[in-house]
């Protein structure tokens, strides 16, 4: 049967059965591309403008926001920024001279902050267009990227067990002076606060004061918390006021350790939404289980972690306008009501 004997069979179907709907086969049958190319819709398919988005469409909306795109959204920013520093040709130079400083015999801690501070502070001076992170944060990526080149090279025995424990204690104390520096420039600011937890038993420190000072150089207050050195009491506090929790642990022993953690952070956050941050290497391989305990997200970078921690802290401060705008927009809603009532009362009586 040809295409026009059976648009001619629909039609009278059409008639017969009392219906505006077409076959799919017939209705692409009969389509045809408009000459102009533009496109003519149905008044059936204009959508209806509103100023605003009423309460539930609000609510709907925010809970996407909170769930699934905020977990792409960190998913896809964690893609980006775990590359470091290492891989950026412009500061390959400025690393390994920074490595053999670390492992130099008379490396001296000022001499590796002013190496540093010459170093990106000339490349601010030189470039015009200063990089989008400020000097001592570029200083501790800088830091990242060398502890990373020690990683590997520990890995393929380029390294061995005496360079890394010394390279690691030099790159732990610049991060430290580095937090201080930061914590100078910012005095003052009101800030919000990141927690750095340790599990029991982690020896392995160097990226979380690393991310402790990256937290610092953007803003943040933080601190560095190993989950044993404080009371039952003094841990609560310290999860209370936090604005987001960062965990990392460096070895699979160390999961059980991780899990109480975990727990203990969770039970004292229960009357806040409180963003959960977890790294480290071992993370990477107890991704499935940590998200299933409320795991916000898991990343493998310093910078990645604070820029998500912003992320989660933008967010809430969004979600708390948008509470308190609702909360008012009701007491409003309640005092007009009782106004008009009582004016309405009033007039009464004059009557």
């Amino acid at each position: 049967m040809t295409p026009f004997r059976k648009a001619r069979e629909a039609d009278r179907e059409v008639r017969m059965n009392g219906t505006t709907e077409l076959p799919v086969e017939t209705a692409d049958a009969r389509r045809t591309e408009p000459a102009d190319g533009n496109i003519f819709v149905s008044d059936q398919a204009n959508m209806v403008k509103k100023s605003r988005l009423n309460s539930g469409e609000q609510a709907t909306l925010r809970n996407l926001i909170q769930g699934p795109v905020a977990a792409m959204a960190a998913e896809q920013l964690s893609g980006l920024l775990d590359a470091g520093l290492e891989t950026d040709i412009r500061y390959k130079s400025v690393i390994a001279e920074m490595y053999e400083r670390i492992l130099a015999p008379d490396a001296r801690l000022q001499d590796h902050l002013a190496f540093l501070d010459e170093e990106v502070r000339s490349r601010f001076r030189s470039n015009g267009n200063p990089a989008a992170l400020p000097p001592t944060a570029m200083k501790v990526m800088l830091l990242e990227a060398v502890a990373r080149e020690l990683g590997k090279n520990w890995s393929c025995d380029a390294a061995s067990f005496i360079d890394v424990t010394i390279a690691s204690a030099r790159l732990q104390a610049i991060a430290q002076a580095l937090t201080t520096e930061a914590a100078r420039d910012r005095s003052g600011s009101k800030a919000p606060f990141a927690v750095i937890f340790l599990p029991v038993d982690e020896q392995h420190s160097l990226m979380s004061y690393l991310t402790g000072a990256l937290f610092q150089a953007l803003g943040w207050q933080q601190q560095v918390v190993p989950h044993e050195s404080l009371s039952e009491f003094e841990f609560a506090k310290v999860v209370t006021q936090a604005d987001v929790v960062c965990i990392a642990w460096s070895t699979t022993y160390l999961k059980s350790n991780a899990i109480q953690l975990i727990n203990d952070i969770k039970l004292y956050s229960s009357h806040k939404t409180l963003p959960i941050i977890a790294g480290g290497a071992a993370t990477l391989d107890f991704i499935d289980p940590l998200v299933e305990m409320g795991v916000d997200c898991i990343c493998d970078s310093a910078l990645s972690a604070v820029k998500i921690a912003e992320s989660f802290y933008n967010l809430e401060k969004i979600n708390h306008f948008a509470a308190q705008e609702g909360r008012d927009a009701k007491r409003r809603k309640s005092y007009t009501h009782t106004y008009t009532r009582a004016c309405i009362c009033t007039r009464a009586e004059e009557l």
